[in-house]
């Protein structure tokens, strides 16, 4: 009688990672872009068409929200761009993060272009705080939910 002497497998690791493929990689990117443009197209569309600070005798206008937007698309693109280097090993929550960053930046724009206008004074001063406050909390909850997805790693 001849006995068999088998030797056991090694145990798989826990966290196996699978090889990243230029496809995938090529998703991430448009995803990415994706994301980015929308920011930038609510920065865009707040600059414009958002309210101005008028202030002052002669009724003086600044444009409160081209100075805000671009510094909050600024951060939100770095949030952006840090989701991007953290979660290129899977695409799978990538269309999830997207669909969260462009509808955060749609409510931004649509804050700032639509909310209504504080008149104070005598002179009367308009101040636009939905121009001012929106775009800083869409930075703000861009950089939380880069936060969480790139915490849930796939």
């Amino acid at each position: 009688m001849q006995t068999q002497t088998r030797v056991p497998e090694p145990p798989e690791p826990m966290e196996v990672r699978r090889r990243e493929s230029p496809t995938d990689r090529g998703r991430a990117y448009g995803y990415a872009v994706t994301a980015l443009a929308a920011i930038w197209l609510a920065v865009v569309l707040i600059s414009i068409y958002a309210p101005d600070l008028v202030s002052g005798i002669q009724q003086d206008r600044f444009p409160l929200a081209a100075l805000v937007g671009p510094l909050a698309g600024l951060a939100a693109t770095k949030s952006v761009a840090r989701a991007f280097t953290r979660m290129t090993e899977g695409t799978g929550s990538w269309p999830v993060y997207v669909a969260a960053v462009i509808g955060i930046w749609l409510a931004v724009a649509l804050v700032s272009i639509y909310a209504p206008v504080t008149v104070t004074g005598a002179d009367p001063t308009s101040l636009p705080l939905g121009a001012l406050i929106a775009p800083i909390a869409g930075a703000i909850l861009t950089g939380t939910l880069t936060e969480l997805f790139a915490a849930t790693k796939p």
